[in-house]
């Protein structure tokens, strides 16, 4: 390959997007985590971060910050997912600092010939528009049922918190229907791993 190709990859939670980045970085792909931009983007280590974690807790409480001043994200996730409201406003806080983040990611990833995937969460028609473009997205998706099965077993989630985490990231067919290719994971890993290397295959013919 003698140029570079941005994928994004998205998929609800518990469908096994980051599974099948894995495999795909395996594979030979470059991967931008989108899930570890957005905790670096809060690392109170750096200004940006210290800055983001005081509106941080203005809007949720100073319960979500740790003794030592990190984000404590399961709490900011058990605030925000039982409130819209909450969710929004917490969205409209982190996402210009995440996306100069991924941005800065991205254009150093994509600097050098090869494949390169974004995971990230919850793109689909209704997303608002990024600041970069893909070249082929991919969306990662399995039956709402096995999605909440494999929280309640990886995660350790109850079965009204994982109903609740999978309804807060919408209709599988909105990301559909911005997909170039629907990697399904209702199987074995074993047919994830062949699936992907289809995918595989796809992006470097």
């Amino acid at each position: 390959m003698t140029a570079s190709m941005l994928v994004g990859l998205t998929g609800g939670i518990g469908a096994g997007k980051s599974t099948v980045a894995g495999i795909l970085a395996e594979l030979g792909a470059r991967i931008v985590d989108g899930d570890r931009a957005a905790r670096d983007v809060v690392d109170p280590q750096t200004p940006t971060g210290a800055r983001l974690i005081s509106r941080i807790a203005a809007l949720l409480g100073d319960s979500v910050v740790r003794d030592d001043g990190s984000l404590d994200r399961a709490l900011v996730a058990d605030g925000i997912f039982s409130d819209e409201e909450l969710l929004r406003d917490y969205n409209a806080l982190l996402r210009p600092a995440l996306l100069d983040e991924v941005a800065h990611r991205i254009a150093d990833a994509t600097a050098e010939p090869g494949v390169v995937v974004h995971e990230i969460p919850l793109l689909s028609r209704t997303s608002a528009p990024l600041p970069w473009a893909y070249d082929l997205v991919v969306t990662v998706e399995a039956a709402p049922e096995m999605r909440m099965r494999r929280l309640q077993i990886d995660r350790g989630y109850g079965a009204d918190e994982a109903v609740r985490r999978v309804r807060a990231q919408g209709d599988e067919q909105d990301r559909i229907a911005i997909a170039d290719f629907v990697l399904r994971t209702d199987g074995s890993i074993d047919e994830t791993r062949r699936a992907t290397g289809e995918l595989w295959a796809r992006l470097n013919a």
